[in-house]
């Protein structure tokens, strides 16, 4: 019996050890051949971060795929698996973790570079057709203080304005950033990473590990200063080779679908479900309510609440405009809920919680009558168009977080 036991325990270990390579296995190995090279497209190009088609310098660290069904057991690694909101439900982290807290000993040349280059680099093949100035977007997810930098460099050079990206917002969920941390500025200075491509042409663009730990989704370049990427990022484009089976293209929600969606728990209205005949308001493309500031200053509509009676937060999804602050005001029958004003914005218009109108613990039951009534503004050269996405009923306490999404929804003029 003992001697069963003791196989039978034999047994078990050797099929754990098995589950476990059969995890790891494969998962630091590019996905696509050599000959796969993204393209540049009108000063834009996007790259899923699993798609490298080498990697280097992994004698102490290396990165690892994760995805639904496979993630890397590699030392020490805390995380949860973060698919679900990853691009193509896929992405890499650096591993193993050993440097979770700021408790955690420091080791230079291990769990942490300042010197780009030295540690984890993997390479993706660009075909530029223009040269110039790159802005650098990188979407991640960061679940500490030690997980949240990333070095960028280009054809085996690492510039001055590639190094140490630096993420400090957006904790535990994918967030885009374009930020370079600074002796002043820990937290980053916005646009402060970018790439000088000397001429068209096939080039290499790389990325290396400044902290391990560090969950790395996609990246974008730009030659436009102000573009921001929203959700999960505009869709890649091929030069040259095949993809793998796994990756399809598909359009992305708006910022407004996207918190409307976030907890299964919540309610929404759209702004275009609203009554528009008689209201002063149209409806502008597939997401906003607007008013023609040529034809009316104000505009108000209403709808009835169809759910279920209970206490919400409540968040106005508006939108900010670089001519005025339109001020939207939120009745429930009859009764005031309170105005605001989104800021402005250099953009021409953008979504996001800055923007957002927000309440707590209101008191709303089924049938009630909701109004939203907006009145525009002007700079003293061009008016506001009072744009608004819709409004989201969120349970109670869960209204702040359900804002912090990392899309933003911006038109270039």
């Amino acid at each position: 019996m003992k001697k069963s036991k003791a196989t039978a325990l034999l047994w078990l270990f050797s099929l754990v050890g098995f589950m476990l390579h059969a995890q790891t296995f494969n998962l630091n190995q590019p996905m696509v051949a050599q000959n796969v090279i993204f393209e540049e497209k009108d000063g834009l190009v996007a790259v899923e971060a699993e798609y490298f088609y080498k990697q280097t310098h992994t004698d102490l660290r290396e990165w690892y795929r994760t995805t639904k069904d496979s993630a890397a057991v590699v030392g020490r690694d805390e995380d949860a698996n973060h698919y679900l909101n990853a691009s193509n439900s896929s992405y890499i982290e650096v591993l193993p973790d050993t440097r979770v807290a700021h408790s955690d000993q420091l080791v230079h040349g291990v769990n942490f570079s300042n010197k780009p280059g030295q540690l984890a680099v993997v390479s993706y093949k660009i075909k530029f057709n223009s040269p110039g100035r790159y802005y650098v977007w990188v979407r991640a997810l960061s679940t500490g203080s030690e997980d949240n930098g990333l070095h960028v460099g280009l054809n085996g050079t690492w510039p001055e304005h590639g190094q140490r990206m630096q993420w400090c917002d957006g904790k535990k969920y994918w967030m885009w950033e374009s930020k370079q941390r600074t002796k002043d500025e820990h937290c980053g200075v916005p646009h402060g990473i970018y790439l000088d491509v000397p001429k068209a042409g096939i080039h290499e663009v790389q990325f290396s590990m400044r902290e391990d730990g560090f969950e790395f989704d996609k990246f974008v370049l730009t030659t436009n200063s102000n573009y921001v990427p929203i959700n999960k990022g505009p869709n890649m484009t091929l030069a040259v080779g095949n993809l793998p089976t796994s990756y399809k293209s598909k359009s992305e929600p708006s910022y407004f679908n996207t918190i409307a969606r976030k907890l299964p728990e919540n309610k929404f209205i759209a702004s275009q479900e609203f009554p528009v005949d008689g209201t002063n308001f149209y409806k502008n493309g597939k997401n906003w309510l607007v008013i023609n500031p040529e034809q009316y200053k104000q505009a108000k509509t209403s709808t009835l609440f169809d759910f279920e009676s209970g206490t919400y937060d409540v968040i106005c999804v508006g939108v900010g405009e670089n001519d005025g602050r339109s001020t939207f005001r939120i009745v429930i029958n009859n009764k005031e809920l309170g105005t605001y004003q989104p800021p402005l914005t250099q953009m021409l218009w953008e979504e996001g919680k800055a923007f957002n109108g927000f309440w707590e613990k209101v008191k709303i039951n089924k049938g009630d009558t909701i109004t939203v009534e907006v009145q525009v503004d002007s700079d003293g050269n061009e008016w506001t168009c009072g744009r608004w996405a819709g409004i989201v009923f969120v349970p109670v306490g869960q209204g702040y977080a359900v804002q912090e999404s990392p899309s933003t929804y911006i038109f270039e003029k």
